[in-house]
């Protein structure tokens, strides 16, 4: 896919691969920037990508925009590329299938607005920063209006939530992280959205960060039915297949661990009669 470059100055100046970009009086810097690359796709008949930093010193993301001018933010919402904890490498579930990692939701219907935009770019800018309890904080508050705005199931309020999980597992919350990573995923499942099978895995990424076994046997239990449930309608492609094979097989070490550990509780506890 053809990648671009998009650089936004602080004076709200921008230019693409080098060359500046005029703005139409009335018209926002991002609304320029999406028009562009919409002509870009337009050219190519195909979707182009674009790096945007936005600001000197702020991290960048990466904007997909297709030709109908449909377009979508790709944040890094997959938390496998972290190492995993020492003390479990034996369960580890394997990495994420590459098809799961392009982005944090399902491809936008209507393009970007530029409030969005701005907002994610906050977000990243606060990450690159270390200030990740502030980026927390934006990344809910976002979730949160688009919720009441566009509603729980909108592909934004997934996005969000998807970027409050990744947020959860920078700060080392991986049970956080993977509670929010099974909501967008269960939701996606259950509205049928193409990147379901994409979500499931993230939430496998962060499942397997867990460290307390009680909890993850629960968890892990949800991911399994959510497998299921992708596998009854097809959606379920080879590569996350074999995922759920290994997911299944660290759970039920877990659970066997966990049954030893009542066992022996209860044995202890007899003895002390």
């Amino acid at each position: 896919m053809v990648r671009f470059e998009v650089h936004i100055s602080d004076e709200g100046f921008a230019g693409i691969d080098g060359e500046p970009l005029a703005l139409d009086e009335g018209r926002s810097v991002h609304e320029a920037v999406l028009d562009r690359l919409r002509q870009y796709a337009e050219q190519r008949g195909a979707p182009v990508e674009a790096t945007v930093n936005d600001g000197p010193g702020t991290t960048h993301f990466v904007l997909q925009v297709a030709p109908d001018g449909s377009s979508r933010v790709v944040i890094p919402t997959d938390p496998a590329s972290a190492p995993a904890p020492e003390s479990e490498p034996a369960p580890d579930p394997g990495p994420v299938p590459a098809s799961a990692r392009p982005t944090a939701g399902a491809p936008r219907s209507a393009p970007l607005p530029a409030a969005l935009a701005e907002t994610v770019t906050r977000i990243n800018a606060l990450t690159s920063d270390g200030r990740l309890d502030e980026a927390s904080a934006a990344a809910t508050a976002l979730r949160e209006n688009l919720t009441a705005s566009l509603g729980a199931e909108h592909p934004d309020t997934l996005e969000a939530r998807a970027m409050e999980a990744y947020l959860a597992h920078l700060r080392g919350d991986h049970r956080e992280a993977t509670v929010l990573a099974l909501d967008v995923a269960r939701t996606m499942c259950r509205t049928g959205d193409a990147q379901a099978p994409a979500a499931v895995a993230r939430a496998a990424a962060a499942w397997r960060r867990l460290d307390d076994d009680r909890t993850a046997v629960t968890h892990g239990r949800e991911l399994l039915r959510l497998c299921d449930s992708l596998h009854g309608a097809g959606l379920l492609p080879p590569d996350h297949a074999d995922l759920a094979r290994r997911v299944r097989r660290r759970l039920e070490k877990l659970t066997s661990r966990c049954t030893g550990s009542s066992t022996a509780r209860q044995t202890n506890v007899e003895r002390s009669r």
